[in-house]
């Protein structure tokens, strides 16, 4: 029963292979996230059209928060969970101080920080190659949980957030299901590539650790090759939440396989530490052929570079290096260059956002802005109008669906309901700005039947 509860407040040195051949070490061309941004500023003429005559355009990127929180101000959220095992903790919400000022949606889109990856393997002719570029992606993907980032915000049902980068790729997510909370993804590459998913989020808590994962699969397509892989991630450890310097890891094995010809596949082992830091962070993993044939070996650390051995030629390529902090990173939530953007919301963008954007909600947004009082009041009165609108809907049947994102019977798992991109987002909705199937999320007010729900149940 515990674990159920603690599931509502958590929604709401190298391994150097011994070869018999020489290794070659190949250095692969990587591009820095925000000499990408910057690019990207190049292309907002269409989004600077829409401002006011004589407003100045923002900086399309920032490199810092507007406020610093002092890293050495400390609060144990282990504390807080103790203190209220014998209370109804699906109706505690967490103290705003726990949280970053970011959105579960907008944490995922760390998948492709470094999408280029994905980019390399729509050009690779070599299908097991491709499969070892995709799983290199699994290796580092969670490198943002290297600083121990706050607890996101729990999206609200119905809210929505977008990432574009012009040239490289564009993301939508949305809230789906408010409890047991659901999230729907969808990454398009303009190369040729898609990533997609629905996030169902499962907890488990044993021996001071509690580690979350996602309970549903995973889909890259590479649209060139007709090819559609199948995903695992690791799940997510939180360690020494008891005793001890609490610190997160990939907590367990992750696997690619390649649906077209799953004999082509890859297994990835997330190493735990030990006593010497030499033993941190250290991934390694086999990419398969056919069956007990490995083809390349992956190694490294998660946190640092990943590296990808040619098994038949000893070629060492690395495929990964992790961008360097921003400066004064420990008072910014440990966040990267790419987190740090991720909420920013310049002038030039606000027009083109549906009012359900994660950017636009003002809880969040206060606590960006350093007015933890704010930010907390603002956080109680957006969960109390949720449960206003919930109270309505469920008095009158009505069944929330979402706006961008429809029911799939996935035939790679029918026992369980997935959802996926219906195309009406970037599409239309987007190009016209036409959000009036949007639902009022952030606005001080009720809608107008929910408003008289209320007053006459307060009677």
């Amino acid at each position: 029963m515990l674990l159920e509860e603690l599931e509502d407040v958590f929604h709401d040195a190298h391994d150097h292979l011994v070869l018999s051949f020489t290794n070659t070490l190949l250095q692969r061309p990587q591009q820095p996230f925000h000499s990408i941004l910057q690019e990207e500023s190049k292309s907002t003429d269409y989004q600077i059209s829409l401002l006011p005559p004589g407003e100045i355009p923002d900086p399309p990127i920032r490199d810092k928060l507007p406020f610093f929180k002092d890293p050495k101000i400390k609060i144990s959220f282990w504390a807080v969970l103790k203190d209220s095992i014998h209370k109804e903790i699906s109706k505690i919400s967490v103290p705003v101080y726990f949280n970053s000022p970011l959105n579960i949606l907008q944490a995922a889109v760390q998948n492709v920080a470094y999408s280029d990856i994905y980019d390399e393997a729509v050009r690779e002719q070599d299908p097991v190659r491709r499969c070892a570029l995709i799983a290199a992606n699994l290796c580092y993907q969670q490198s943002d949980v290297e600083k121990f980032p706050s607890k996101p915000f729990n999206p609200l049902l119905g809210e929505t957030y977008e990432l574009v980068v012009p040239g490289k790729y564009k993301v939508i997510s949305e809230q789906i299901v408010h409890h047991p909370p659901v999230h729907a993804y969808h990454f398009q590459g303009d190369s040729g590539w898609t990533r997609f998913y629905t996030n169902k989020l499962k907890t488990k808590f044993a021996r001071g650790t509690l580690a979350f994962f996602n309970q549903l699969k995973e889909y890259v397509e590479l649209l060139p090759h007709n090819e559609i892989y199948q995903i695992k991630p690791s799940a997510i450890g939180i360690h020494n939440l008891i005793i001890g310097s609490p610190y997160l890891e990939p907590d367990t094995k992750a696997y690619v396989k390649n649906l077209k010809n799953p004999d082509i596949h890859a297994e990835i082992d997330f190493h735990k530490r030990g006593w010497s830091q030499e033993s941190y962070y250290r991934v390694s993993g086999n990419v398969f052929s056919s069956p007990g044939v490995i083809a390349y070996k992956l190694d490294g650390k998660w946190n640092h570079s990943i590296y990808l051995t040619d098994m038949r030629t000893g070629l060492r390529t690395c495929l990964w290096t992790k961008e360097p902090y921003p400066e004064n990173w420990e008072y910014m939530y440990g966040m990267t260059h790419f987190m740090l953007n991720l909420n920013y919301l310049p002038n030039t963008l606000r027009p083109w956002l549906p009012p359900t954007d994660t950017r636009l909600r003002p809880d969040q947004r206060a606590l960006e802005n350093g007015d933890f009082k704010m930010a907390a009041s603002e956080k109680n009165r957006l969960e109390e109008k949720q449960r206003a609108v919930r109270r309505y809907k469920e008095k009158n049947g009505i069944e929330h669906k979402p706006v961008y994102f429809d029911e799939w019977k996935n035939p790679d798992d029918p026992d369980n309901t997935y959802y996926k991109y219906n195309g009406t987002y970037f599409e239309r909705d987007r190009k016209e700005r036409k959000w009036d199937r949007c639902p009022d999320l952030f606005s001080e007010q009720l809608p107008p039947e929910v408003e008289e729900f209320e007053r006459k149940q307060k009677k």
